[in-house]
């Protein structure tokens, strides 16, 4: 996937761009505001996503709290305490840690810092139970499971091999949160509003965190400026596709009437990538791909009303080529496709579209 920035999407940071797009290195801290800065916390990858990126923001009681603070290595844990160090402040200075979903390259150094220093952390309640559900299937899974969901899909009994030891879930940490929260609450950060926003889609609790007054959006995976976020990676739900497009919504709520004035647009911290101005022009393009990745299944079911999930998959322009794609992007694309057909289902079931 090319890591260039969309149509309407601006790079705030240049260096941050030119990492994602080279893939050499991480960048380094950056001040957002004076009570917020941006620290790139490594990940094991050739690939974009090559980096999480971490907040950190500053309360005036003098404590620390980190959004997304990222994979837990000790390579990581070092970053962040040098980081705080460069800004005045300590590792035991951090009260919590706020991850906008559950997979370990955002939740991850989260348990490292509860250990260490008592910081709380912090979920969306469905996010929480979210992982109690993947971690209560890890347990009970029989050996069988992953082939009878391949079976089920359709894909050739020479094909399910390969796919057998792929999961789009393994990247899911298991945690129990400190404090749970839903849309609309205010996090306990002294001095500051951040809020929280329901986003559910990559996650079934997925969250963003506003900062109306300042017009910044951390969007985790979410929404990220060049590459489109997985749906339904952390567990089955009825509807991942419609909750992703819902969520698309609220975050376009935000900059209503698409408007680019200097003093109206919003600075968008996602999870990956690099921050960006033009929210609205991204919001659309997301939801246009998405819809034209249903319209796509639609067209596919409707020359072949049986065809099995495999089958449709196999007819899907990937930006890759169906061919070309491995077995963990193979899996991807499969999970992708079922969810598609599932919503476009429902859809019908209602009378919708």
């Amino acid at each position: 996937m090319s890591s260039a920035p969309a149509s309407g999407v601006v790079a705030v940071s240049d260096e941050e761009l030119r990492a994602e797009t080279s893939g050499e290195g991480l960048p380094p801290l950056a001040a957002v505001r004076d009570w917020l800065h941006v620290l790139p916390q490594a990940l094991a990858s050739t690939n974009s996503p090559r980096y999480t990126l971490s907040y950190l923001v500053l309360d005036d009681a003098g404590g620390v709290h980190v959004i997304d603070p990222g994979w837990d290595s000790e390579e990581n844990r070092e970053r962040l305490e040098s980081a705080l160090d460069t800004l005045g402040r300590s590792v035991d200075d951090v009260r919590s840690t706020i991850s906008t979903h559950l997979h370990r390259d955002h939740l991850g150094l989260a348990e490292h810092l509860r250990e260490r220093v008592g910081a709380q952390i912090v979920l969306h309640e469905r996010e929480q139970s979210a992982i109690d559900r993947l971690a209560d299937v890890r347990d009970r899974q029989s050996p069988g499971a992953a082939t009878a969901r391949l079976i089920s899909w359709g894909v050739p009994a020479g094909r399910r091999e390969a796919l057998e030891p792929m999961s789009i879930e393994v990247t899911a940490a298991r945690s129990s949160a400190d404090r749970l929260v839903v849309g609309g609450e205010l996090l306990d950060v002294p001095g500051r509003r951040l809020e929280v926003l329901d986003t559910p889609g990559h996650t079934p609790g997925h969250i963003a965190v506003v900062v109306r007054d300042e017009s910044l959006v951390f969007t985790g995976d979410h929404l990220l400026p060049s590459i489109f976020g997985g749906i339904g990676l952390g567990g089955p739900v009825e509807d991942a596709i419609g909750d992703h497009l819902e969520s698309l919504g609220r975050l376009e709520e935000l900059e209503p009437g698409g408007a680019y004035a200097s003093d109206g647009m919003y600075q968008v911290l996602p999870g990956h990538g690099y921050r960006f101005t033009g929210l609205a022009a991204r919001v659309q393009e997301t939801r246009e791909h998405h819809l034209a990745r249903s319209a796509e299944v639609a067209a596919l079911l409707e020359e072949s009303s049986g065809a099995s999930v495999w089958q449709v998959a196999e007819g899907i322009r990937w930006s890759a080529g169906w061919a070309n794609l491995r077995p963990f992007h193979r899996f991807s694309a499969l999970a992708q496709t079922a969810m598609h057909v599932n919503h476009l289902r429902l859809a019908a079931e209602k009378g919708v579209g």
